[in-house]
């Protein structure tokens, strides 16, 4: 009887170790004559060390990178973060003790626990610190668009009352019979007047200028956001960003003067759902319409939210009424495709939709009750309709 001993074919890295670290043993097989029997050769020491360098080499890098791209902490500098993993770094791949006097160390003998406990609480520490700082600059950016819409409010408080003085002095002046005294002080009026329009016109642009690059940082900042403000069962936004979003949509309109709507959506026929075919059922059909409104509505800028039960509202920039009614119905076309939520279910929903262009100076609950108010409208005219609030279809008629 003879061996042959097989060469197996080289494998990928990843394929050399099983998952408990174990290298795979090359097997001699009988070829003639006995039973067949499989001897394991043990694996060589030499490959057993070029498997284990390779590790240690690919831990040098992920540690070395560590250590050349800290973050500055408050109680600690970037320097001293650097020295610390690098010291880790030399006792984890070459063996360098690390307290002083001591000799080289074996790799059974290093603080594996300790390289892990080191890199996990840097990674934590620069963690909290660029949350907290994206949050502080979060409400900083806020509290300066807040600031600069209270300024916007005084400045018309204040423009309006100077423009009832200059009419009330033009009038008078009209009155007078002197010719040139009255021309002298009427041109001199004028002037005044210019001049305050021209400030008025500046101050705009200047104001247009500012939104446009609150807006944009805003939108990189809100993404540390989603998670707390995400609905669950829609994966829309919910209640608390709406209340956070609401206010600062019309603040930006202050500063921008960009057309912005708001629109109230109503699922229909919801409580019939849940009463005759349960919960279950009610809680499709709300995901349904979550997963509606994310098609129609894809920019973005664009806000979606969960308002309460079946009522959901979306802040549409850069969009006029017009507009809006277009997508409102969109979103209808929508609904109306939309899978029953319960396989028994013999009868369509609909969704009603109230749409309001934010007006000049005015403030979020006077906005969501003219919104509320064109749903109402669109229910009460036999719901799956749309509806725009009454003052702008004044002001267009």
């Amino acid at each position: 009887m003879f061996f042959k001993k097989l060469v197996s074919e080289p494998r990928p890295s990843i394929e050399r170790s099983s998952s408990n670290g174990a290298s795979g043993s090359p097997v001699l097989k009988s070829i003639s004559g006995g039973p067949g029997t499989e001897i394991s050769v043990a694996p060589t020491a030499q490959s057993s060390e070029n498997a284990l360098g390779l590790v240690l080499d690919a831990l040098g890098g992920v540690l070395t990178a560590l250590s050349r791209y800290p973050i500055d902490l408050p109680d600690r500098p970037a320097e001293k973060s650097a020295e610390e993993i690098a010291r880790w770094q030399r006792h984890a791949t070459m063996g360098y003790p690390l307290e002083e006097g001591a000799g080289t160390l074996g790799v059974a003998d290093r603080d594996w626990d300790g390289v892990v406990r080191a890199v996990t609480e840097q990674r934590r520490e620069e963690h909290k610190y660029v949350d907290s700082s994206i949050t502080e600059l979060r409400e900083a950016l806020w509290a300066c668009v807040e600031t600069v819409h209270n300024a916007v409010k005084i400045d018309h408080t204040a423009d309006a009352s100077t423009e009832t003085q200059m009419d009330r002095a033009k009038n008078a002046l009209k009155r007078m019979q002197t010719g040139s005294i009255k021309q002298e002080v009427l041109g001199a009026v004028l002037a005044i007047e210019g001049a305050l329009q021209s400030r008025r016109d500046q101050q705009q642009e200047q104001y247009v200028s500012l939104a446009t690059k609150l807006d944009r940082m805003g939108k990189q900042l809100e993404e540390a956001r989603k998670e707390s403000t995400t609905d669950p069962l829609t994966g829309i936004g919910n209640r608390k960003l709406f209340d956070m979003m609401g206010p600062r949509a019309v603040q930006m309109f202050a500063l921008g003067r960009q057309p912005v709507v708001l629109l109230m959506i109503d699922l229909d026929k919801l409580k019939l759902v849940n009463d005759m075919y349960g919960h279950q059922a009610g809680d499709a059909a709300i995901a349904n319409l979550g997963g509606a409104l994310s098609k129609v509505f894809l920019r973005q800028s664009d806000v979606l939210c969960r308002y309460g039960g079946d009522e959901f509202v979306a802040i549409l920039h850069n969009t006029d009424w017009k507009m809006a009614q277009t997508l409102a119905r969109r979103l209808q076309e929508q609904v109306a495709a939309m899978p029953a939520p319960h396989p028994a279910m013999e009868f369509s929903i609909g969704a009603s939709v109230g749409v309001a262009q934010l007006e000049a100076h005015e403030e979020v609950d006077e906005w969501i009750a003219r919104a509320d108010k064109a749903l109402y409208k669109a229910k009460q005219n036999g719901r799956d309709r749309v509806c725009v609030a009454e003052s702008l279809l004044l002001k267009t008629a």
